[in-house]
């Protein structure tokens, strides 16, 4: 720093930015010299300590990345390794980086996505669960769904918007999640040749299925079309893990899922029939060599064997039907946010109806309901809109946003609670923020290839 920068003696304002950096690194210097000090850690806590600061610098620099682990961070943090790495709930910790991310983008003007007049009715419903808390049975409880819902499900709603403002920051997501979603897969592999279905660290089949699902339609729609036949086939080995791990974890809702959207597919991309029937050969002879667990394929099996939906169904059907009898009793105001648990015969069983939906018209009235229904068919509109225009720079995103959109409504219908689904949110969120990119400056460039990213657009 030079004191004579000016002739009156005063410093310059590069040269107090200059101070104000020196007193930065001076204090973070004597701050980790402290902790150190402090702790006395092992070289396997100072290696650890390190990849933290490593990846947190990498979440606050890119919070797409966070975004990406946010999602699946609930099918991880259930390991007891995982969750003693940080001496907070993880979900936690993470949201309060993907928060302190979006501020920094805000300082660094980062391009963020306008949300959808639609999005009104986020706050409609919020309101209507505020007000459904006056007669509630079980206001503590309530209160907390609540909360919930406004922050750490509230994130992944209106997250994306802030983050994925442009196609880098898009494909840095996708790139963060499929990372993310392949880890899960491989590590559930780790189980085959075992009596039990596969299953995520936190011991979840039905996550495991729908992480393996929204991995595979990635590769499908994102990577395949952009190879040579030859380079395809090179790639069925990574394909071939999330594959395995959708058959072990036995996820039936998943498995209709990716059927539905991989026939769909093959319209937009013709020669990837050939692939199906290569890797359905490839797969007839592998999978009796890999021990998938005969739990699984009997899991999968009721798709076909069962004589009934509500043999299909199984325990869902007595909660749907609970549910039905709630509605139905209750079918202006509900019996009140976190009521479907106080008034169920058995809270350990029937604490939510596996169905969004149907859950929060048992508890806020046929009206959210329907408004929650409302949201997703904007969403299939918009779905609509964008996979017809054929010659958009941006057809990939659309084609991804809407396969993954069809897995969100598969699992809001037959798994979470509004709370607890965090990716179906996220993946109706997606579709708005692919629009926001086609209507954007950058839309009139030209088509940008999906997944490769140079290192100018990082």
């Amino acid at each position: 720093m030079n004191i004579h920068a000016r002739p009156d003696g005063w410093f310059g304002a590069g040269d107090l930015v200059t101070m104000m950096r020196s007193a930065a690194i001076v204090t973070a210097s004597a701050a980790l010299g402290f902790v150190l000090f402090a702790v006395g850690p092992t070289p396997r806590v100072a290696l650890l300590g390190l990849v933290a600061l490593i990846a947190l610098a990498a979440f606050l620099a890119w919070p797409e990345l966070a975004l990406a682990l946010y999602v699946v961070i609930g099918d991880v943090k259930g390991d007891e390794r995982v969750a003693a790495l940080l001496p907070w709930d993880l979900t936690l910790a993470l949201g309060a980086v993907l928060v302190a991310g979006i501020l920094l983008n805000f300082l660094r003007k980062k391009p963020v996505v306008a949300m959808p007049g639609s999005y009104f009715l986020f706050i409609v419903l919020a309101v209507m669960m505020a007000a459904s808390l006056s007669y509630t049975p079980v206001f503590d409880a309530g209160l907390e769904k609540l909360g919930r819902f406004l922050t750490v499900t509230g994130i992944v709603i209106v997250a994306p918007f802030f983050v994925l403002g442009t196609p880098q920051a898009l494909r840095r997501f996708f790139w963060g999640f499929s990372i993310a979603a392949f880890v899960i897969c491989g590590y559930s592999l780790t189980s085959l040749g075992g009596s039990d279905r596969l299953v995520t660290p936190s011991s979840n089949t039905i996550g495991l299925g729908h992480i393996a699902c929204g991995l595979i339609l990635i590769i499908f729609f994102g990577v395949l079309p952009r190879m040579t036949f030859l380079k395809r086939m090179l790639f069925y080995p990574v394909l071939a893990v999330p594959m395995l791990a959708l058959i072990g974890s036995g996820s039936r809702g998943a498995a209709i899922a990716l059927g539905f959207v991989i026939l769909m597919g093959v319209c937009f991309h013709r020669s990837l029939l050939l692939d199906l029937g290569c890797m359905s050969g490839l797969g007839l002879v592998a999978i009796p060599l890999v021990n998938i667990p005969q739990s699984s394929y009997e899991y999968l099996g009721t798709l076909v064997s069962c004589q009934s939906v509500k043999a299909l169904l199984f325990f869902r059907a007595e909660l749907l039907t609970y549910g039905w009898g709630l509605l139905q009793q209750h079918p202006l105001l509900g019996v009140g946010i976190q009521g479907f648990r106080f008034y169920s015969p058995n809270a350990a069983l029937y604490n939510w109806p596996h169905n969004i939906f149907l859950e929060v018209s048992c508890e806020m009235g046929i009206g959210a309901g329907l408004l929650v229904i409302t949201l997703f068919v904007f969403a299939l509109g918009e779905t609509w809109k964008q996979l017809e225009d054929r010659v958009s720079p941006y057809l990939v995103f659309s084609q991804i946003a809407a396969a993954l959109l069809v897995v969100g409504i598969v699992n809001a219908t037959n798994t979470g609670d509004v709370n607890s689904d965090r990716s179906t949110w996220l993946f109706l969120s997606l579709v708005f923020v692919v629009r926001g990119l086609r209507k954007g400056p950058a839309a009139a460039a030209k088509s940008p290839e999906f997944l490769r990213l140079r290192p100018a657009d990082i």
